[in-house]
């Protein structure tokens, strides 16, 4: 069975390192880790890419900077044919030793589900993944995005034939994950495992993204380019989606 891990990195070489050295600590072993590096005019990228020696870990490099959206769709038209479940890891992340044994475990145990869901979590082991322990899985569509039973970001791990042709959205050059969720969504529901699975330092504030930040215009914006995704998906009327984008749309009106 194998996993295959995908990590878009921007301006973080150094972190990269750690992140790579994660995977080489796996005490399950079948696994492929593929690079995509968004920043090609960085020099610092130079010696990790001469020091890669391990036949699992396949570095690429985009022509110009494109975001972390389309760089996460290249890397997942470049996994290989043997690929069974996808993870997705941050460059500035690492993974638990014991991430893929324990996701290994979870398929076993549950070979119905297509979607499992662990922790991600700070260094002192805090898990910024807030839900409960349950023998049912969760929509994500309902009880992550609109009731908020399920808060705080996870570490995904999703079967690669559920994926197929689903992808981050083309017209965001970064954010809005939920889109590409809220697809998968559709099709599976997630199985949710308490365990801290990725580790990370927090949200860092220089190069980070937070929607909040945003202008209200700028968040406006954002949400008809959302629609307008949503209909070039076929899934503009779906009644979680409108309800979504209309809370949405509430949080920018009522912002002060």
């Amino acid at each position: 069975m194998r996993f295959s891990i995908i990590t878009p990195t921007y301006k973080r070489a150094d972190k990269l390192k750690r992140a790579v050295n994660s995977l080489l600590n796996q005490t399950y072993t079948d696994w492929e880790m593929i690079i995509v590096n968004d920043s090609p005019t960085d020099n610092s990228y130079q010696e990790f890419a001469s020091s890669i020696n391990d036949s699992r870990i396949h570095y690429h490099v985009n022509d110009i900077n494109r975001g972390v959206n389309y760089t996460r769709n290249y890397a997942l038209d470049k996994i290989t044919a043997d690929s069974n479940w996808i993870i997705f890891l941050d460059d500035d992340d690492y993974l638990s030793p014991d991430a893929l044994s324990t996701f290994n475990e979870l398929i076993k145990k549950h070979p119905d589900n297509r979607w499992f869901v662990t922790n991600r979590a700070y260094t002192d082991g805090k898990p910024i993944t807030k839900f409960r322990e349950s023998d049912k899985p969760y929509s994500y569509a309902i009880q992550y995005l609109i009731l908020k039973k399920c808060k705080g970001d996870a570490t995904h791990c999703i079967e690669t034939k559920l994926i197929h042709k689903i992808r981050f959205s083309k017209h965001i050059k970064q954010a809005e994950e939920w889109l590409f969720f809220y697809q998968v969504g559709l099709c599976e529901k997630m199985f949710y495992h308490d365990h801290n699975s990725t580790i990370t330092d927090g949200y860092d504030e220089k190069v980070g993204l937070n929607y909040r930040k945003r202008s209200r215009i700028s968040q406006f914006e954002t949400l008809i380019v959302i629609a307008y995704e949503g209909q070039h998906l076929n899934i503009l009327y779906y009644p979680t989606f409108l309800i979504y984008l209309f809370m949405r749309l509430v949080r920018i009106v009522i912002k002060r």
